[in-house]
């Protein structure tokens, strides 16, 4: 499924209610559904256990919990089962080497965030 008048990958785009990603190619944003393997780099939108990601959890209840088989912190570190992630109640994790991975960073206090921000804002848009 393709879509060519959306400029930028859109979370809100759904496949039927089913596990869905979304990647950029051809110069559009295409949908894939669970039965297509995603290519490199896809953000996974809807996944086993992504409705129980809310609220500040840790990296061993994220992978335990839902289809994320790795949780990493930005700069390719992996981050160690007990360090909590403060998902603030989004969570999109993308496709790396065919392993589904949350990729971080770390807020206050030691806590990891995911890198996705839930409100993407263009930079300098407040200005």
């Amino acid at each position: 499924m393709q879509f060519p008048d959306v400029q930028a990958a859109d979370h809100h785009i759904l496949t039927e209610g089913r596990p869905a990603f979304t990647y950029f190619a051809g110069g559009q944003v295409n949908v894939g559904a669970e039965a297509e393997q995603p290519p490199e780099g896809a953000r996974q939108v809807l996944f086993e256990g992504s409705a129980g990601l809310k609220g500040t959890i840790p990296v061993s209840a994220i992978v335990a919990g839902s289809a994320i088989e790795q949780v990493v912190i930005l700069g390719g570190m992996r981050a160690v089962p007990e360090m909590l992630v403060d998902t603030r109640d989004f969570v999109r994790p993308i496709w790396r080497d065919g392993v589904l991975t949350l990729v971080t960073q770390f807020a206050r206090n030691g806590v990891l965030v995911p890198f996705e921000p839930p409100n993407n804002r263009p930079c300098c848009a407040d200005h």
